[in-house]
């Protein structure tokens, strides 16, 4: 899988991902206008903090690095909720399972990509 069908699954996936928590919880807001917006923030965001809460984590707290996704998530949806005035979380409980449903949907998004490999074909194991 190139670069550019990896990075249309990311925003296809983080569009769905936002879309159903904004479904499910009545706190978490996305308007009509600014939801284009708000997927591409979503995304940048999280391809810049991916790497680099991944990094910090390995250096400074190897014992919780199996929880660097929902990091990675909850900065992304915090940067993104600041940035951005289309879209708007509330409550604790709220920013909590979004971020569980949006790390879900990014553990699913890479999935597909690495079942997908490259040119549709599964992905080489070592």
């Amino acid at each position: 899988m190139n670069y550019a069908q990896r990075a249309g699954l990311m925003l296809a996936s983080s569009a769905v991902a936002l879309l159903v928590a904004a479904l499910i919880f009545d706190r978490f807001t996305v308007s009509t206008l600014g939801f284009p917006i708000v997927v591409v923030i979503f995304t940048l965001v999280s391809l810049v903090a991916k790497p680099l809460v991944e990094s910090l984590v390995r250096q400074h707290a190897r014992e919780v690095y199996w929880a660097t996704g929902l990091i990675v998530t909850w900065v992304t949806l915090l940067v993104t909720d600041l940035v951005s005035d289309g879209i708007n979380i509330e409550g604790i409980g709220t920013w909590v399972m979004s971020t569980v449903i949006v790390w879900v949907a990014a553990i699913a998004a890479d999935g597909v990509a690495d079942a997908l490999g490259d040119g549709g074909k599964p992905a080489k194991t070592p």
